[in-house]
């Protein structure tokens, strides 16, 4: 039983990858949270973040009957995003975003994933996949486009801390995304605590700008 993430820019392939993988392995996809759950009309401070606190319980439930379950982005994501925006997202310091993931590790309902595949290509081949997939608008594609180096430099640096935790896949084509999932999905890392890995990250994090 294994707990996955897939993550990457946007169009990069991660939810096409996530189903052909799922489509030929016993895998359950954990959709992201804007496909997951409605939005309400009013959004308490906490609602984004409770929401990946949700999918990590979900997940849980799912590996009883799953050998694998993959997230479709991270549950971690408020961490990359703020901090690549400048955590200018949700109004949601470093400190703030920090201590609430430390609180629920403690309490056991999250932790990180078991591995992490990060799928990267260039902006131009995010441009024309972009354009390619009519099945989704994007929205705000253009800013995500900014942050693709500080986006990939975050998860790259995950393996500064725990080697070979983050699998960094050349995303030239579905079939290969999935040969290298299958290849890595049961090479696990040494094992370690999240909330060590989580201190050592917010640590990077208020030392370096995206």
């Amino acid at each position: 039983m294994s707990l996955i993430c897939i993550e990457g820019a946007s169009a990069v392939g991660k939810t096409t990858t996530s189903h052909e993988f799922a489509k030929r392995t016993n895998a359950f996809i954990i959709p992201e949270v804007n496909l997951l759950f409605e939005h309400p009309k009013v959004e308490s401070k906490t609602w984004y973040i409770e929401r990946q606190i949700e999918r990590w319980l979900i997940a849980q439930e799912k590996l009883k009957t799953y050998d694998t379950v993959i997230l479709d982005g991270d549950i971690f994501q408020l961490l990359s995003y703020n901090w690549c925006f400048d955590f200018k997202l949700y109004n949601h310091s470093l400190d703030f975003i920090s201590g609430f993931y430390r609180n629920e590790i403690k309490e056991g309902r999250i932790r990180f994933p078991d591995k992490y595949f990060y799928l990267y290509t260039d902006k131009e081949n995010l441009k024309s996949r972009k354009e390619i997939d009519i099945t989704r608008k994007r929205g705000n594609f253009e800013k995500h486009l900014e942050i693709v180096e500080p986006h990939q430099r975050y998860y790259e640096t995950l393996n500064y801390f725990i080697p070979e935790y983050v699998e960094l896949i050349n995303a030239e084509s579905i079939q290969g995304n999935i040969t290298s999932i299958s290849d890595n999905v049961c090479s696990y890392p040494v094992s370690f605590h999240s909330v060590d890995l989580l201190d050592n990250i917010t640590k990077w994090l208020a030392n370096n700008k995206a």
